[in-house]
């Protein structure tokens, strides 16, 4: 039995195809000092070092973004989690805002902490504040962390400004996962490292899980070295996937950007709504800075609603076209009560000092559903308690 597989049948296919080796073979010593030692040739290794099929969808992300380079990872947290332990060492000082993700905030408060990494938090509700408290750190900063818009306010940041406040010598890293290219262009204001959860708009079909992370190419390959060795990785097909879904990425943001709009301002309308956290409606606190950086607001709309946790359940119970999950980017509109989901361990206080009444409800719209759809659905479930 020969030890060679045989040779490809099509070259000309238009797709590439899917490679889910685990490892890779060599034809004689000859080749190994080709492909491994001298890189010559073009030759895989082992399967958590390279794969051809990341290779080509982290080139599309790369060009995607105007990075330098891209890396795949098995989530967005994964993606984090390299970035900060590849470019932090003990004695360095970060920043990062009050509202980012819960589980960024952890990494930041419970697991750097052990190797000897200051942790500096503010909040980015009021952005001149947030940039003067960083910028009073000046000189001490190794690292500052953003996330834009953040969750489920949709607060924002200037970005800019920032970066002028810390110098060129600081690494700025920046979660894009709710305004991905083309609504966003983090790498262009001054931003190094751009980091994505794969699993939400750049994927956009609600079926895989992976992270993405791209920008200056010096950094990069300091992740690439972190993921080599520790593994985070996805499979081949999860990055066939990924690369499949970038063909369509910009209709479907220009498909949930005005989806979004029309839902936001439906319901900034209705008398059950107490406030409406979108960046397209001019009553966002951050609306002038939507303005400046983005190109589109995209399909996650948070809303509170005058009534008590008993009620505003009541609410998300009526109604019948989302699915009531924790997600957003999807072809389905997801809909979840927040005290209930990503906050339900909170007290009344943790959840006052974090701006989330009992009345907060985060809309994520699907773009294979009707706008006309939606509205009628929140209409019969509002209506029902109002």
């Amino acid at each position: 039995m020969t030890k060679r597989r045989s040779e490809d049948a099509y070259t000309n296919s238009i797709e590439s195809p899917t490679y889910q080796s685990a490892s890779y073979y060599f034809d004689d010593a000859e080749h190994v000092k080709a492909g491994l030692h001298d890189l010559s040739v073009p030759a895989g290794r082992y399967g958590r070092y390279s794969n051809p099929t990341w290779i080509e969808v982290e080139n599309k992300l790369s060009e995607l973004s105007g990075a330098d380079g891209s890396l795949v990872f098995a989530s967005g947290m994964a993606a984090h989690v390299t970035a900060f332990l590849s470019l932090l060492k003990e004695g360095d000082e970060v920043v990062l805002p009050s509202e980012s993700y819960r589980q960024v905030r952890n990494v930041f408060h419970h697991i750097l902490p052990k190797f000897g990494v200051t942790v500096h938090e503010f909040s980015i509700r009021d952005p001149e504040k947030f940039i003067e408290n960083t910028a009073a750190l000046r000189g001490r900063l190794r690292l500052v962390h953003l996330e834009m818009p953040s969750s489920p306010h949709m607060y924002l940041i200037d970005v800019a400004r920032v970066r002028e406040a810390v110098g060129p010598d600081v690494v700025i890293t920046l979660d894009s996962s709710f305004s991905p290219p083309p609504n966003f262009y983090a790498l262009q204001w001054g931003v190094d490292l751009v980091l994505f959860s794969a699993t939400k708009y750049l994927s956009g079909h609600g079926d895989i899980v992976a992270g993405v992370a791209s920008g200056r190419g010096d950094l990069i390959e300091k992740l690439r070295w972190y993921r080599d060795t520790t593994g985070p990785i996805t499979d081949g097909n999860t990055a066939f996937l990924l690369r499949r879904s970038l063909y369509t990425l910009r209709l479907r943001m220009e498909r949930v950007n005005a989806m979004g709009l029309e839902v936001a301002r439906y319901l900034e309308s209705h008398p059950s709504v107490a406030r409406v956290y979108y960046n397209g409606l001019s009553s966002h606190p951050h609306f002038k800075l939507a303005q400046q950086y983005l190109n589109g607001y995209g399909g996650v709309i948070t809303f509170e609603l005058d009534m008590t946790e008993q009620q505003t359940a009541q609410v998300v119970d009526r109604l019948r076209v989302p699915f009531m999950a924790s997600n957003f980017g999807a072809p389905h509109t997801l809909v979840e009560q927040s005290t209930f989901f990503t906050y339900f361990e909170y007290s009344d206080r943790e959840l006052e000092s974090i701006g989330v009444p009992r009345g907060t409800v985060r809309l994520a719209l699907g773009y294979s559903n009707d706008t006309a759809d939606i509205i009628q659905d929140l209409d019969q479930a509002l209506s029902s308690v109002r």
